[in-house]
């Protein structure tokens, strides 16, 4: 079953069921913040440059500069612009929706609900 989806990515979470067992499955990482992605963009940096995304270890460290400076201040449009993010990404309330929604599933169902299918 369809949990998510964007403007570029028809699935982006969905629900696997096999067997007895539920299972959530997403196509990025709602967990990571901006912060980590600029930490992961500098340590990734060769691999970027090879593969012809940045001209050089300045490019990717401006960029990742500016990705640190949205995590910084998630509501500078300018920024979110530049980068061709949007509210999905930067407001981590959307951003972990997901996740929230899942746990809440399973609180509210416990264990003899979604749990106990899993048994």
């Amino acid at each position: 079953m369809l949990l998510a989806g964007n403007r570029l990515t028809a699935v982006q979470a969905a629900e696997i069921r096999f067997d007895r067992g539920v299972f959530w499955g997403v196509q990025y990482h709602p967990e990571i913040g901006l912060d980590e992605v600029a930490s992961a963009l500098r340590r990734q940096a060769d691999g970027l440059i090879e593969a012809g995304l940045a001209r050089d270890h300045d490019d990717v460290g401006a960029y990742a500069r500016q990705v640190e400076a949205l995590h910084q201040e998630p509501k500078r449009r300018d920024l979110a612009w530049q980068l061709g993010l949007d509210e999905q990404v930067t407001d981590e309330r959307l951003r972990v929706a997901e996740m929230r929604n899942f746990i809440e599933a399973l609180t509210r169902l416990g264990r003899e609900g979604l749990l106990a299918v899993g048994k």
